[in-house]
Parts: structure tokens; C-alpha cells; sequence
């Protein structure tokens, strides 16, 4: 039997039923509001059949109608759409030392959220008490969880450098939240997630190939190309924070030499050294308003090392766009300005740089549009 065979293959009535549902949800998604008879044809199934679907996911709420189509003189023909708010999703991440879930409809609503201290000894489990406790309180339950992880996942769904979520190394994290949460479950990278967020209703909207550089706790980079993330063949690209400070290579540890410095715990050490005293919580934004020489000094090798990664990834993917995220954002106007025109002025080719518009919020939109290219897990739970 091949993998995957006894999950997938349909093995009766309900099974195609589920198969059927699955394909009247794909279409509606990529199509929009459509007419029965054009649902039919773009399916492949009958009228008939399609009707009886409708009509059944439509008295569940899945389904709601939009409108008529204009005559051309038959019949005015009734345009259904898929009802996004009839289906959440529950999006997982860590903020310090805490874990943070949120659940939002397909329109990018949040609808409830939860946060509690993650325990990295036990990972899988801080993770599904987590989802559980809003799943346990939703009016409209989840059918998948998206975990936005920091670090790399392998195409298995096994976790790899991810010194933030404990002791994961090679563990197939997607098997053990499907067992224990009983919910269909994606983990994607941290900064993917914000990155497709960032394109499909922010900063990146409408741009086909882009760069975007987040720093927080860390440093890294989505790159797009023709619509898609880039992923490499360890799906380790983008992993920006390991680029080395000179000519010579550094061993390879957890992290790297480059994240370690530039990031905000990196740059208030560089500050305390040269006897700046930065806010731990505003970093960016205190070393922005201080105007002692040190401060100006240190300021402008922060613009310079961002600028760098930007300028090593514009000359190795040439994208149209790149888009700097998280502590980047807090840059003042005119530390903005310097960071593009650093970029712009080295980079090989004309580069539009621009800064992210979502905030937290791009990793909700970015969990939407990864769980909604694949409505066939979207919608599994569902469509029994």
C-alpha cells in the first residue's frame, strides 16, 4: 500500500462525498462567488450533484448566497460563496517565554485568544493545552492549527534549529499535535508566515518576487519567487542570521554571529559597551533618540548590518522588492530613509525597500493563505 493510500483513496460513498465537498470548496475559494451550473462545469461533477452539496453545506453555514448573476435572457442564475467566517483556524507562536495562540475566520478576524507560559521540556504539550483551551471555549471550533515556528521545518514536518522551542530537534511535530490536539496541524516558519501575510494583504501585496527581513529575537529572511517561498533543499533558505561578520566562516552553532550582534539583545551589549544604556524593551527606539556620538555611531552600523543582509540577498535573488519587519519598523524617518538608500545605492539592481504595514497580525493573514492553498486538509473536518 502506498503512504498515505488508506487516508486518501476513496473507499466508499462518504469518503467521495468528502472528495466532492473538498473539490466545491477549492473552486469557491480560487474562484469567488459562482453560479451553480458554472460550479458544475468548473468541477466536472453533475448539476445535480452539485446542487445537493450546496444546499447541505449552505443550511450548515458553510455556504451563503451573494447576489444573481446578470440575464442574458434565461434565467437569472443565484451566485453562492464560501462563507469564510464559517471556518476558523487556530495560528500557535512564541513570544519569549510565553506561547500564544489565536483564533480567526478565513477573513483575518480574530475571534479569541490565549496565552500561558510555554514549558520547553514539554513543547508538544505546551503547545496543544494551549490550542485546546480556546478549542474548548470556541463558538466555531477549529479545523486546523498553524504553528509559527522559530526555526527550520523539514518537509517530513520534523523541527530542526529551533533553540526557542526546546528539545525538537528531528521530533515530527506535526504527528504529535495531530495526536494530541486531534486536529489537522501545519508548522510552518515564523517568518514565512509574515512574510506571505505581508503579500497578500500588506506591504509585499501584488509583488511577485521579494525579499522580506524580520529581526526580533532573531534574524531571518523569507524569500518569494514568482509567488512562492523559496525553500531550499533542507528548506533552510533565508536563514540570514548565520551570514558571516568577515571572510572567515564560523563553526555552526544554534545561531549564528550575525544574528547574535544585530538583533536587539545584540545591540544594547554594543551599547553597554560604549556606555549607552538602552531600555531593553525599546532598543531600536532609544538608540534612535539618543544623540551622543556613540549613539549615532552604533545607530548607523545597525543601518549598515540590516543594509548588508538586504544587499547579499538582492544580489543573489533579485527581487523587486524587500521589505524590512519587526524591530526594523521602529526606525525613525530618517533611519528609514538611511537603510533604503544604503541598500539602493549598493544593491546591483533598482530595488523598491519598504517597511512591513501588519505588524503582528502578518502572521494570521500569512497562517490564512498557507492553510487556504491547500483546501483539500483545510477542509477535511469540514466536509464529513
Amino acid at each position: 500500500m502506498l503512504p498515505g493510500s488508506q487516508r486518501d483513496a476513496p473507499t466508499g460513498r462518504d469518503a467521495l462525498r468528502r472528495i466532492r465537498v473538498s473539490a466545491i470548496f477549492s473552486t469557491l475559494l480560487e474562484a469567488g462567488p459562482l453560479a451553480r451550473t458554472d460550479l458544475a462545469h468548473r468541477t466536472g461533477y453533475s448539476p445535480s450533484t452539485v446542487t445537493g452539496i450546496v444546499q447541505d453545506l449552505s443550511d450548515a453555514g458553510y455556504l451563503r448566497v451573494v447576489g444573481q448573476q446578470e440575464s442574458t435572457g434565461g434565467r437569472r442564475r443565484t451566485l453562492i460563496e464560501l462563507n469564510r467566517s464559517s471556518v476558523t483556524i487556530a495560528v500557535v507562536g512564541l513570544r519569549g517565554t510565553r506561547i500564544w495562540c489565536a483564533l480567526v475566520d478565513l477573513d483575518g478576524n480574530r475571534l479569541d485568544a490565549a496565552e500561558q507560559d510555554f514549558d520547553p521540556a514539554d513543547p508538544v504539550g505546551s503547545t496543544a493545552s494551549t490550542v485546546m483551551s480556546l478549542h474548548r471555549r470556541a463558538v466555531i471550533p477549529p479545523v486546523h492549527v498553524v504553528v509559527a515556528l522559530p526555526g527550520v521545518v523539514a518537509s517530513d514536518g520534523s523541527v530542526a534549529l529551533a533553540p526557542a522551542f526546546g528539545p525538537v530537534a528531528h521530533l515530527r511535530l506535526v504527528d504529535e499535535l495531530e495526536a494530541a490536539t486531534g486536529l489537522r496541524t501545519t508548522v510552518e516558519n515564523d517568518v514565512n508566515l509574515i512574510a506571505l501575510g505581508e503579500r497578500v494583504d500588506g506591504a509585499g501585496n501584488g509583488v511577485e518576487d521579494l525579499v522580506l527581513i524580520h529581526v526580533a529575537e532573531g534574524i531571518g529572511a523569507t524569500i518569494i519567487a514568482g509567488g512562492e517561498v523559496l525553500e531550499g533543499s533542507s528548506r533552510s533558505a533565508g536563514e540570514i542570521g548565520f551570514l558571516p561578520q568577515g571572510l572567515a566562516a564560523s563553526p555552526r552553532g544554534e545561531r549564528g554571529d550575525y544574528e547574535r550582534r544585530w538583533t536587539a539583545a545584540g545591540i544594547r551589549e554594543s551599547g553597554a559597551l560604549l556606555g549607552l544604556s538602552l531600555a531593553e524593551e525599546t532598543v531600536v527606539e532609544s538608540l534612535c533618540s539618543a544623540d551622543s556620538p556613540a549613539a549615532v555611531r552604533l545607530l548607523d552600523d545597525v543601518i549598515q548590518a540590516w543594509a548588508f543582509a538586504a544587499i547579499i540577498c538582492v544580489c543573489v535573488v533579485n527581487p523587486a522588492r524587500v521589505i524590512f519587519s519587526g524591530d526594523a519598523v521602529l526606525l525613525t524617518r530618517d533611519a528609514r530613509e538611511k537603510l533604503r538608500g544604503t541598500v539602493q545605492r549598493s544593491a546591483p539592481s533598482l530595488t523598491e525597500v519598504v517597511f512591513a504595514e501588519l505588524g503582528q497580525a502578518a502572521i494570521l493573514h500569512g497562517a490564512i493563505a498557507k492553510v487556504v492553498k491547500s483546501p483539500a486538509t483545510l477542509f477535511t473536518e469540514v466536509a464529513g
